[in-house]
């Protein structure tokens, strides 16, 4: 589902559900993937006010693997604090390194007043946060296009992908290398310009990333990486610490 698309096919002016919600629901409006074709009208949720766009008609479908075409969660901005967020602090908090999750009961008693507000922290909200709004616009104190590389994106990128970034990849058809534990990926979506190679020096973490990946290699994949040249053309590597650093979109 998408919470914005676009009025008219060259795709200049962007409209959000919110605002498409007062008008006709027979409208029709635009994927805000550049590369998809699909027709996507204004629905409800049953039992929320919340609007989104989905593509209703058979013959206007969303590509394969256009990320506005899944069904995965949406990003509701109300949850978060927006001026809290940090992008490059998010991300170095992804790199960390924890030791097994402990787990905190905590008494339903306590805390009975307003939750306080945090800013996006784990890898998918930061992503369900980018491909909720333009890559023009800004959030926190950067503009989307520069947090991640996805096909809206691919014109912010001639030279390639460097430093934090989130990409939105897909499996290569040769996926891993065990003998220097590397996984292989491509992106954009569409053109596949660059690769990405995953590095990891923990065989553990490796061998988990390696099958996650393998069993969902008909999916979205994304990485929260610092990206460098890898010394091959259009090819960048980032080093794997961490899981929360890999995610997958199903």
């Amino acid at each position: 589902m998408a919470v914005y698309a676009y009025r008219d096919a060259l795709r200049k002016e962007i409209i959000y559900a919110a605002d498409a919600a007062k008008e006709d629901r027979s409208k029709r409006f635009y994927c805000p993937n550049p590369n998809c074709k699909a027709h996507l009208y204004i629905c409800a949720i049953d039992g929320s006010k919340k609007a989104y766009f989905r593509a209703t008609k058979k013959g206007f479908p969303h590509i394969s693997k256009c990320a506005f075409g899944s069904s995965t969660d949406e990003f509701n901005a109300d949850e978060f604090d927006e001026a809290s967020f940090v992008f490059d602090n998010a991300m170095e908090n992804l790199y960390i390194v924890t030791s097994s999750q402990k787990l905190q009961k905590m008494s339903g008693n306590h805390n009975q007043g307003a939750v306080k507000k945090h800013p996006p922290r784990t890898l998918r909200q930061i992503y369900l946060m980018c491909k909720s709004k333009p890559v023009t616009e800004l959030y926190g104190d950067k503009v989307i296009g520069s947090m991640i590389l996805d096909d809206r994106s691919e014109y912010r990128y001639p030279n390639g992908c460097f430093g934090n970034r989130i990409v939105e990849a897909l499996p290569r058809k040769r996926l891993y290398d065990d003998d220097n534990m590397q996984l292989y990926l491509s992106a954009p979506i569409k053109s596949g310009k660059y690769s990405f190679v995953l590095q990891f020096t923990d065989d553990n973490l490796y061998r988990m990333i390696r099958k996650e990946i393998y069993n969902n290699r008909d999916k979205i994949i994304i990485i929260a990486g610092r990206w460098k040249k890898s010394g091959i053309y259009n090819r960048f590597v980032t080093e794997v610490i961490s899981k929360k650093q890999i995610a997958v979109i199903k």
